[in-house]
C-alpha cells in the first residue's frame, strides 16, 4: 500500500538486502491513502511496496501534490521491462528469444549502461553473468537449477559485447527511444538487471520529481537512494549505512550527508549456498565463473546518479579490496566507504579521501 505519513526526521537508509529478488513484484494499491503535507511543513512522503523490496519518496512542494498515481506507473513501467520474475518482461523475452525488436526506453538505458560500467571495471561489472548465477543456485531458479558442472562452457557466454544491436549510434544518441533490434552473439547469453535496477529505478524517480520543478527530494528503493536539496530543516538529508553482519537487525556502521548525490551499498554476507561442503556467498565474478572470496564484507558508493553508485558497488564487491581500491584511485568521480574483514575477527574501514565526513 502506498502511503503517506507524518515523518518529521530522515528514515535511517536501509543497507541493500543484497538477496533481494530484481525487479520482481509491482506496486500494491498504488491508489491507497492519500498524500499531503506534513503539519507545518512542504513535506510529502510516500511509501510503498515494489520491485520485492521497500520505496521512500520524500520532497518538499508547496503545492502539496500527490504523486502516488505517475509514481506507480513508473514503477510498473520498469518493472515490465526489467523483471526476470515477469515472463512477459522485456528482459525476460530477450533471455528467451535469440534476438529482439524493442522500443522499451528502460531496456535500452540498461544495455548501453551495462555496456559502459562493464567497460570501465573491465568486467567486473557484467549483468550477462546471468548463465553462472543460475548454475550456482542464485538465479529465479533457485538451488533446485544449480549445476556447477559446466561452468567452463558457460563462461563462454559472458560479456556484453555478445549483446549486439542493430543500431547502436541511435541508442546512444537519441533524445527518444528508437526501435532497435538486439541479438545475441551466441544461443544462451541471458542478462541479470539485479545489479543495476533499483539504482535506475531511483533515477527515474528522482528525474521525474526534477522535472516537476521540486529541487528538494530524497529518493530511496531497496537502500540505493538519491538525494537533491534540502530536508523539511533546511539541511542536507543524511542517510546511514549499515553494518555489515549477518541477521534481520540494520545496525549503524556510520552516516553520510547526501548532497545532490546518489549512494548503493552492496555487500556478500547475507546471502549463501554450500557446494560441496564449502559455504559461497552470491556474489559471482563473471571473469572467472565463481563466487568471490576475499575480505571486502561491503562497499558503499557515491555517485552522480543512483544507476553508477549501484553498479560500481557491484563491481567493488567483485574485485576484492586490493584492486578495488587501487581502481577507485583511477576514478576520483566516485567516493567509496569499504568495510573489510580484518582477519582477527573484526571489521577495518578504508574510505577515499574525498568520503564526507559523518554529521
Amino acid at each position: 500500500m502506498m502511503s503517506f505519513r507524518n515523518e518529521p526526521m530522515e528514515r535511517p537508509r536501509t543497507l541493500r538486502g543484497f538477496s533481494l529478488p530484481v525487479v520482481a513484484v509491482v506496486l500494491l494499491g498504488a491508489c491507497g491513502a492519500p498524500s499531503g503535507t506534513v503539519p507545518g511543513t512542504d513535506l510529502m512522503v510516500l511509501e510503498g511496496r515494489a520491485q520485492g523490496t521497500t520505496f521512500t519518496i520524500k520532497y518538499l512542494d508547496s503545492l502539496g501534490r500527490d504523486l502516488s498515481g505517475p509514481v506507480d506507473s513508473l514503477l510498473r513501467a520498469i518493472d515490465r521491462s526489467l523483471s526476470l520474475w515477469d515472463t512477459a518482461s522485456t528482459v525476460s523475452r530477450f533471455n528467451a528469444m535469440d534476438s529482439l525488436r524493442t522500443s522499451d526506453l528502460h531496456f535500452q538505458r540498461f544495455v548501453r549502461a551495462s555496456r559502459h560500467f562493464a567497460e570501465i571495471t573491465g568486467g567486473a561489472f557484467d549483468p550477462s553473468v546471468m548463465p553462472l548465477v543460475a548454475a550456482w543456485g542464485f538465479g529465479p531458479g533457485g538451488a533446485g537449477a544449480a549445476d556447477t558442472t559446466r561452468l567452463d562452457s558457460l563462461r563462454g557466454l559472458v560479456g556484453m559485447e555478445r549483446v549486439l544491436a542493430n543500431d547502436m549510434a541511435a541508442m546512444y544518441s537519441s533524445s527518444f527511444p528508437p526501435e532497435i533490434v538486439f541479438r545475441k552473439e551466441r544461443p544462451g547469453v541471458r542478462l541479470d538487471p539485479n545489479g543495476i535496477a533499483q539504482g535506475h529505478t531511483v533515477d527515474v524517480l528522482a528525474q521525474y520529481l526534477l522535472q516537476l520543478g521540486i529541487t528538494d527530494l530524497m529518493v530511496e528503493v531497496g537502500g540505493e537512494v538519491r538525494a537533491h536539496g534540502v530536508n523539511d530543516r533546511g539541511t542536507p538529508w543524511v542517510m546511514q549505512i549499515d553494518k555489515p553482519v549477518d541477521g534481520p537487525e540494520h545496525v549503524r556502521q556510520t552516516t553520510v550527508p547526501l548532497e545532490d548525490r546518489a549512494l548503493a551499498t552492496s555487500g556478500n554476507y547475507r546471502k549463501f549456498r554450500e557446494v560441496g561442503g564449502r559455504r559461497f556467498g552470491h556474489t559471482i565474478d563473471p571473469r572467472s565463473g565463481r563466487p568471490v572470496e576475499h575480505g571486502l564484507l561491503s562497499a558503499s558508493v557515491l555517485a552522480q546518479d543512483a544507476a553508477s553508485a549501484d553498479a560500481i558497488g557491484t563491481a567493488l564487491m567483485v574485485m576484492g579490496p586490493e584492486a578495488a581500491r587501487a581502481w577507485l584511485a583511477d576514478h576520483p568521480e566516485f567516493e567509496a566507504y569499504l568495510v573489510m574483514d580484518d582477519g582477527q575477527g573484526g571489521m577495518s574501514v578504508w574510505t577515499t579521501p574525498g568520503w564526507p565526513v559523518a554529521r
